[in-house]
């Protein structure tokens, strides 16, 4: 049985709305256009949704088109309790000790936007859903601000506008295609509006930070470091950051972008001791630390700007030995810096580095003790194969030769998929399996150097990266993930060694892309990604970097337009920049935006809306007048085409023609079907008289 959809429904009065209130008769095109917007603003948080409550809001979705169907009632009170305690329920046991996570606040806010669809009885009610819809657009902004996801919302903000445009037009008048086309020209003109507060309003930093649970491979590197870790971030080609440098850019192969030092081993992995000489890096700090002062910067220096991923840790990454005068920023005795909060939003910051330097050259008794620490037990055979060579050795500086030569010459490999390692890790790789990634050879060499007395340490961060030659940037993605050794020597205090540059020196020279692009496991996670195929393709290639080019100045520019942005783009306007010239600024743009608004408001008459029908008449008639025979005030069509077959005789025919089908379509009820028919024969027939004459 096929039913015919109602245009409202009024079956039950609901005693929480007073006999005196109608239940508002919501057009049935209405609720489509508000069941798109809310569908359109759930869609993107599918894959974070249980499967549960995607359901239920589909569940909400159908009950809502049942209901104006006539075929349900709205639920009474007692039933809405019982659903809401249901749900909140379920979303605590779902989300247990993270109940306040952004995605289960996310989940909550979609339940209550669909579960409001069930009490749509007053225009109120209709409005509330709409604006919430509004509201939701901003949840997924949370996850994601690039490019795509942009014009995703702005589609979803055209049809919620949509959806409200259509509650306020009658129901002869809903016509989809119009109303679409009326809600995308109202939010364009609202542009210049929107352009003009995004670059004068004063910006300010956020209210808050918003918590987001990132999996390893998308956030980037942690504080701890075991085999197999950064192998792992070879199956992501994400974005870590981007560098724009402005003075001569390095070699490739000194572009070693320090993140996190590790100075504790278990027997297994690596991770972060306890530091409390931190150095406060802005430019009202009272004294630095004799450690601080003691940093010595040789050789030229490299100026550049970095543009961060969020990582939700705090250190940000660096050329050694950087400068920075931030006042978000602090550096450990270990030369990394750091913010003091985690880094929950994308971070743009400026660092000048010396490549050339001397840190540490006499060490404190309690880094050196830390880092010549390791375990009273396991590993023998390592320790045992240190001491060995060691003492056919020189010096600590030909002992580091020597284990660099025995990884180069001992028939080591460089893969992502090696063999697993047991308890004794270190034996295991050195002796036995004899393949491994960075994060091997880096644990390894460290162990040996510490086995020997001296002290030794891991660093993580990131090696080397990809220019664009469209904008000049350097890109770094996770795949670029890399782990090395520092060295503390006599004379010359902590030295970068990479082992890895034993093995795999084109790892190092020309990038993991080069290297590993021939692995299996290289970018697994990337299925859709065009970086799996560049190197089969000139054009895909050409055009990731393009694509990066657009990111770049969307994060930029865009995204990363702050306060010292703004002022800079006052600064050319003023000698002196305030907050009060910018507002002052702000206030007059405004007062002439509502004028130049207003001239153009007012200055034009208001249209009556016309039907179809009535306006494709007064376009005929309109055509009628520029051949000289001009309609006079109160005459009735049929009296004009008198007029004009009087006048204009060869017209008669095709003037009587038009005015009979208008006639019909005017002051006869038809159907839709067949107003639709008349209105297409109608404009045909004004098409054909106009071009005929």
């Amino acid at each position: 049985m096929i039913f015919q959809w109602k245009s409202w429904i009024t079956k039950r009065p609901d005693k929480n709305v007073s006999a005196s209130t109608d239940i508002y008769k919501l057009p049935r095109t209405s609720l489509l256009w508000i069941i798109a917007s809310l569908v359109s603003v759930i869609l993107p948080h599918i894959l974070r949704l249980p499967v549960w409550l995607t359901l239920f809001c589909l569940g909400c979705i159908t009950t809502s088109v049942l209901i104006f169907q006539g075929r349900i009632s709205y639920p009474g009170s007692k039933i809405k309790t019982v659903v809401v305690f249901l749900v909140i329920t379920s979303i605590v046991f779902q989300y247990g000790r993270d109940i306040f996570s952004t995605d289960a606040i996310v989940g909550v806010l979609l339940v209550g936007v669909t579960l409001k669809l069930l009490e749509m009885k007053l225009k109120r009610d209709v409005l509330m859903v709409i604006y919430l819809c509004y509201f939701t657009v901003l949840a997924e902004f949370i996850y994601s601000q690039a490019i795509p996801v942009a014009v995703y919302m702005i589609l979803c903000i055209v049809i919620i506008t949509s959806a409200l445009m259509s509650i306020t037009q009658t129901e002869e008048y809903q016509r989809p295609v119009r109303t679409l086309k009326l809600a995308s020209l109202v939010l364009f003109q609202s542009v210049p509006l929107m352009a003009m507060l995004f670059l004068l309003f004063p910006r300010i930093g956020p209210l808050w930070a918003v918590p987001l649970q990132n999996a390893s491979g998308v956030t980037g590197l942690s504080d701890e470091m075991a085999p197999g870790d950064i192998g792992d971030l070879t199956r992501s080609g994400d974005v870590a950051f981007r560098v724009e440098f402005a003075s001569e850019i390095p070699n490739y192969n000194e572009l070693y972008w320090r993140g996190v030092t590790l100075d504790t081993f278990d027997g297994r992995g690596w991770s972060r001791g306890i530091n409390s000489f931190a150095q406060f890096l802005g430019t009202s700090r009272f004294r630095d630390r004799p450690w601080f002062e003691a940093i010595e910067y040789q050789g030229r220096d490299v100026k550049y700007n970095v543009n961060m991923e969020p990582t939700q840790q705090n250190w940000i990454y660096t050329l050694m030995v950087p400068q920075i005068r931030d006042q978000r920023f602090i550096m450990r005795q270990e030369y990394q810096v750091e913010t003091r909060r985690p880094i929950g939003q994308r971070l743009t910051y400026d660092a000048t580095s010396y490549l050339e330097y001397v840190v540490d050259p006499s060490l404190s008794r309690e880094i050196s003790q830390r880092t010549r620490t390791l375990p009273e037990t396991g590993n023998d055979q390592s320790r045992e194969f240190a001491r060995q060579l060691y003492s056919e050795s020189g010096s600590d500086r030909e002992f580091v030769n020597a284990v660099l030569e025995h990884i180069r010459n001992e028939n080591f490999s460089y893969t992502l998929s090696p063999a697993l390692l047991g308890e004794n890790s270190i034996d295991e790789f050195l002796f036995n399996t004899r393949e491994g990634f960075c994060e091997h050879y880096a644990s390894a060499f460290t162990f040996l150097m510490r086995s020997a007395g001296i002290p030794a340490r891991v660093v993580l961060g990131y090696q080397g990266g990809e220019f664009n030659k469209y904008n000049g940037t350097l890109i770094v993605r996770q795949y670029d993930a890399h782990a090395w050794t520092e060295v503390w020597l006599e004379g010359d205090g902590w030295v970068r060694v990479d082992p890895t540059a034993a093995i795999a020196p084109d790892r190092i020279e020309f990038g993991s892309q080069f290297t590993l692009q021939e692995d299996a496991t290289f970018l697994e996670d990337e299925v859709f990604s065009m970086l799996k195929f560049r190197s089969s393709s000139a054009f895909i290639n050409d055009l990731i970097l393009r694509i990066e080019m657009i990111d770049y100045a969307w994060n930029r520019f865009v995204l990363n337009y702050d306060q010292g942005m703004q002022f800079s783009l006052f600064s050319n306007i003023f000698d002196r920049v305030s907050k009060e010239k910018i507002l002052m600024t702000l206030f007059f743009v405004m007062v002439a935006f509502v004028g130049i608004a207003a001239y153009f408001v007012l200055r034009k008459r208001a249209e009556k809306i016309q039907t179809p029908a009535n306006a494709l008449y007064l376009k005929f008639c309109d055509f009628i007048s520029d051949n000289g025979i001009s309609r006079l005030p109160g005459e009735t069509p049929w009296e004009f085409s008198k007029r004009i077959a009087a006048i204009q005789p060869q017209w008669a025919r095709d003037v009587t023609n038009i005015t009979d089908i208008y006639m019909t379509l005017a002051f006869s009820p038809v159907d839709e079907n067949r107003y639709q028919e008349g209105v297409r024969q109608l404009k045909l027939a004004v098409r054909k008289f106009r071009v005929a004459n």
